[in-house]
């Protein structure tokens, strides 16, 4: 009995290293196209666990098993605002689906935040690598200060050194992950009216205090829209305000989710935004209270 338990076992840790292997590098990577753009496609083995956000699998970052999540953020009127996410709480309160569903909705607005798991946070502080090249309507320096701007936002809110800064030198950001490189470019994103995706690598169960985040990456789509460097002064009836967009996106990169409610609407973690939008430059009440709960 004893030999059959050893063998049993020696199996199952077979079976779960090849699963380990076969899962380290998901199929959620740049594909070159002709006018040197690349489209990021979400894996066919991807299962969308709350709206906008799919989950990609485990695989060995850092030297341990981490899990990856990529979230998708729509133009209004695409996507499904509907259900309970991975973290229990309800994404859309009008949908009775949403009964079981722990979390807020309603009341104050700080409590319009949530989190990609909770304590599930950086624990160490990281350059960025930024491909800025060959983007309409943006200039490269714009978007290296600005994104260096954003994130003092949350950094600021949080009265802590979160995503650190970038480095020289762009090694092409490829999106085969965990590659230990935080990458932010511009290509395209094959999903219908996808503005942007940010993919988060990290450990998101277990005790909340062994939780932690190890990896982001950041894609713009630039087929699909076209982008401005600042809305308020000039005619957006059809770009994207890059700091509207880029803000609410390192809002996924620090460890908080999306939402969905209309009584968080007004915050930078809404799941939505639209042409011309920039209301999600600021950090609003449940954004600074998220963040400064979660670091």
């Amino acid at each position: 009995m004893k030999k059959y338990f050893i063998l049993g076992l020696l199996l199952t840790i077979f079976l779960a290293s090849v699963g380990i292997v076969l899962a380290a590098k998901p199929n959620f990577q740049p594909v070159e196209v002709a006018d040197g753009r690349k489209v990021v496609e979400i894996p066919e083995k991807a299962v969308e666990v709350a709206p906008g956000v799919f989950y990609l699998g485990k695989a060995i970052g850092k030297g341990e098993i981490v899990e990856g999540y990529a979230f998708v953020d729509y133009r209004k009127g695409f996507g499904k605002p509907t259900g309970c996410n991975y973290d229990g709480v309800c994404q859309g309160w009008e949908d009775p689906s949403c009964e079981d569903c722990q979390g807020g909705g309603g009341g104050e607005t700080s409590d319009c935040y949530g989190f990609l798991a909770k304590g599930a946070k950086w624990k160490t502080v990281e350059p960025y690598i930024v491909n800025a090249s060959n983007t309409e309507g943006l200039s490269g320096n714009f978007i290296r200060n600005n994104l260096a701007s954003d994130i003092a936002k949350w950094e600021n809110a949080a009265g802590a050194d979160i995503l650190g800064d970038e480095t020289y030198g762009v090694d092409g950001a490829d999106m085969i992950s965990p590659d230990d490189k935080n990458e932010v470019y511009f290509g395209e994103v094959d999903q219908s009216g996808a503005i942007a995706i940010t993919v988060v690598w990290g450990v998101f169960t277990g005790p909340p205090g062994k939780r932690k985040l190890v990896e982001w990456d950041q894609v713009y789509d630039q087929v699909d829209y076209d982008w401005s460097e600042d809305c308020e002064t000039e005619d957006c009836t059809y770009k994207m305000d890059f700091e509207n967009i880029a803000t609410h996106e390192l809002g996924h990169s620090v460890g908080l989710d999306d939402l969905y409610t209309s009584d968080c609407s007004e915050q930078t973690m809404y799941g939505y935004a639209n042409y011309g939008e920039t209301k999600k430059r600021s950090l609003e009440d449940g954004d600074i209270t998220g963040i400064s709960d979660l670091y």
